[in-house]
């Protein structure tokens, strides 16, 4: 069986301060469906995350409780996938994600906005074609800046990068449990009830293979 590493694989930033029906309301949550400017994948994000803010422990007793009888030590083989993934912590992340969302109350949807996903587009084009990684661009661009472009954000703002997974539900699930990242900032963005606003772009990286940037705010207003 193959293996890759995870170490470093996921980002996250804080600047100022494919769903299954399962009971879902899927109307509700699907926030981005009648957007035209996300690819499906993108709206997938989306409708993932709104999935586990809208009932936290629905979520992680459906996708992140049945994770932890995959590992075998730290290499995590997930069934019908022929490369399996060696990770930092082993279930004891999996294990510490899923008693935290239990524990959780729901928190606001997430609706998208243009010029996040506009930022967000940004920063995929720019690392993706040479596999750099962080929330710098090459041009030396901020996450704050690139938000900037395209409007004005106030009260919070956010960044969560996923290397590796091209999938909604790989890439959500990858930043709840943040495995390797101490303070679990990831899963705090996409969890935080501070933010109502997310642009998200789904990429190619030359290093990873793909990408995405999620980019938060708590208020958004587009040029």
């Amino acid at each position: 069986m193959q293996r890759r590493s995870l170490i470093g694989a996921v980002l996250f930033c804080v600047v100022l301060f494919s769903a299954a029906p399962q009971d879902w309301d899927l109307a509700l949550l699907d926030t981005a469906r009648d957007v035209d400017y996300l690819t499906r994948a993108e709206k997938d994000v989306i409708l993932e995350l709104n999935m586990v803010r809208s009932d936290p422990r629905k979520y992680a007793d459906l996708y992140i409780k049945p994770r932890i009888a995959y590992f075998n030590g730290n290499l995590f083989s997930e069934p019908g996938r022929s490369i399996g993934l060696m990770t930092n912590e082993g279930a004891t992340a999996v294990e510490e994600c899923y008693q935290a969302l239990i524990n959780m109350q729901p928190v606001p949807l997430l609706y998208p906005e243009q010029g996040l996903s506009l930022a967000a587009k940004d920063h995929v084009l720019d690392t993706g074609k040479t596999g750099r990684v962080g929330h710098t661009s090459s041009d030396g661009s901020t996450m704050g800046g690139r938000l900037n472009r395209y409007g004005k954000w106030a009260g919070s703002a956010g960044e969560n990068i996923s290397y590796g997974n091209d999938r909604a539900r790989d890439i959500v699930v990858q930043l709840l449990i943040d495995d390797g990242v101490s303070s679990r900032r990831h899963r705090t963005n996409n969890m935080s009830e501070v933010f109502t606003c997310i642009g998200v772009a789904v990429g190619k990286h030359a290093g990873y293979g793909s990408m995405c940037v999620l980019d938060f705010a708590g208020t958004y207003t587009g040029n």
